[in-house]
């Protein structure tokens, strides 16, 4: 007995390694940040080094923080995943309501409304209000959540997509619109939007429904439409904007398709 419940003790042990390890790693670091006083002169230290790269580059990884680019990204699985999706749109109401939730209790000032200008690059838009936390970031790391525990190989996605997903965050931080603080507690609280909102899909199983899915497909066509004509505020990443936004109406019309010729198999 205790040889054949060992395994599955020790894959729920990695999964909630898994779940609460990244969470717990961005938090402590956080807290170390926030100890030290350092959040100012980390800002200004890496702000300034990632001006090595170029514009084009933070402006495009940034983009991919915004929630309609998010969904893009994983509209092409509605045909043949419509879960992954489904766990998305979950883990993209968590995400919402942590980050709006806070923003105005927080009320903090970003670092354009505090810092002289020859102390910061801005790249896009100038914010100066409403900081904490990193919506970018939260949706970054939800998104890369949703996906590594929807995969059966969830070690190895997530050495793929947690520094993809670090990168997108730490992509606010060098177009100067958000503190290191921002970026932490967003990541961290992104990561548990997506373990919950992953989790969720496995049990709340109205995605299953074809209405359900043709009700995703058509959302996914609008999205896209309508992304495609949005300002982002980086108008350097317009071509990964527009790509995109023609991704997710892609999907939606592929997923719109197959339930179409699955109606007219069945008649």
């Amino acid at each position: 007995m205790p040889d054949t419940l060992a395994p599955a003790r020790r894959d729920k042990l990695a999964y909630h390694l898994l779940v609460w390890g990244p969470a717990a790693v961005l938090l402590a670091c956080a807290v170390a940040v926030a100890l030290t006083d350092t959040n100012a002169s980390f800002f200004i230290a890496l702000n300034h080094a990632a001006g090595t790269l170029p514009e084009v580059f933070w402006s495009s990884a940034t983009a991919l923080g915004t929630g309609a680019c998010a969904f893009a990204l994983v509209a092409p699985t509605l045909r043949a995943a419509p879960r992954l999706l489904a766990a998305a749109l979950i883990t993209g109401v968590f995400g919402g309501l942590y980050t709006h939730a806070l923003k105005p209790l927080v009320d903090s000032a970003r670092p354009a409304g505090v810092l002289a200008a020859e102390q910061i690059h801005i790249i896009g838009e100038k914010l100066t209000s409403h900081s904490f936390p990193s919506g970018h970031s939260v949706t970054a790391f939800a998104l890369a959540a949703t996906i590594v525990f929807f995969c059966r190989q969830r070690a190895r996605a997530a050495a793929l997509l947690l520094p993809l997903a670090a990168l997108v965050a730490f992509s606010r931080i060098a177009v100067g619109a958000h503190w290191p603080l921002d970026v932490l507690a967003g990541s961290a609280g992104g990561w548990l939007c997506g373990a919950a909102g992953e989790a969720l899909s496995r049990r709340w199983l109205v995605w299953q429904k074809p209405s359900a899915q043709m009700a995703m497909a058509v959302a996914l066509i609008v999205m896209g439409a309508t992304l495609a004509g949005t300002d982002l505020g980086y108008p350097q990443a317009d071509p990964l904007k527009w790509l995109l936004a023609g991704v997710a109406c892609f999907g939606g019309l592929l997923a719109l398709h197959a339930k179409w010729l699955a109606r007219e198999h069945a008649q």
